[in-house]
């Protein structure tokens, strides 16, 4: 890599660098370990769905939700996806859940240590989000607009 005198380009060209790095260590592939298995995929596509993300977010906001807490909370999510969702972040450590023998029965759902660190992630994820909405709103627009014009074929 030539050495640049701004010092834009450097950190431009030192951030493509980290990146590649970063990705280089993330996707690294194991003989040992059967292709199949990616932990990204794997890892991640339960707790990153829009229902899991939003479970996470809430419960972290409220420290301990119910059942039925978090299907008001959550606009258009059906007791059986929230069930289903629930159960996964479960088994995958992210939450806990605690029944207490009562009628009717109550269950409580809570972050563990490993979905609290999560959370953390999230925060940081969901305010980048919240900075960038408006440029993905004017994307989007543009995109309409360019969608909507009719293209010249030659």
């Amino acid at each position: 890599m030539k050495k640049s005198s701004n010092p834009k380009e450097t950190n431009v060209e030192y951030q493509e660098v980290d990146i590649k790095k970063k990705l280089e260590k993330i996707f690294d592939y194991d003989p040992l370990v059967p292709i199949d298995i990616c932990p990204i995929r794997d890892i991640l596509s339960i707790a990153s769905d829009k229902w899991s993300i939003l479970i996470v977010l809430f419960i972290g906001g409220h420290k301990v939700l119910r059942f039925g807490d978090l299907k008001s909370l959550i606009h258009g999510i059906s007791a059986k996806v929230l069930t289903e969702r629930l159960r996964n972040l479960e088994k995958d450590g992210y939450l806990s859940r605690q029944v207490f023998p009562e009628v009717p029965v109550r269950v409580e759902y809570q972050l563990t240590p490993f979905g609290l660190r999560y959370l953390d992630k999230l925060i940081i994820l969901s305010e980048w989000i919240k900075d960038e909405m408006g440029n993905v709103i004017q994307s989007r627009k543009r995109y309409e607009i360019k969608s909507d014009s009719p293209e010249l074929t030659i």
